[in-house]
């Protein structure tokens, strides 16, 4: 097991990113660029979950164990999140 901590200015690098991301989502709701708006609100908050996993969880410095249990969360969250789309896409009123 590797025992490096993340240091204090790896930690506030890591906020300071969260917030940027954040803020971008939140500018790219009020532009119409049609179907690219959800694509990259999507992308930038699967880097927001990776960066909160990796770091603010600490798996980045965990045993290898742990980090297969985080992958089949994350593969877990991918089927609910293509379930939930399938379901939305095929409505009638769609």
């Amino acid at each position: 097991m590797n025992l490096q901590r993340p240091t204090q200015k790896k930690f506030t690098l890591t906020w300071l990113a969260l917030v940027i991301f954040h803020f971008t989502i939140l500018g790219s709701a009020y532009l119409n660029l049609g179907i690219f708006n959800t694509l990259i609100i999507a992308a930038l908050a699967i880097v927001q979950m990776i960066l909160i996993i990796l770091f603010f969880m600490e798996v980045r410095w965990s045993a290898k164990l742990i980090w297969i249990f985080a992958a089949a969360g994350f593969f877990w969250l991918c089927i609910l999140f293509t379930l939930t789309a399938s379901d939305y896409l095929t409505r009638q009123w769609h």
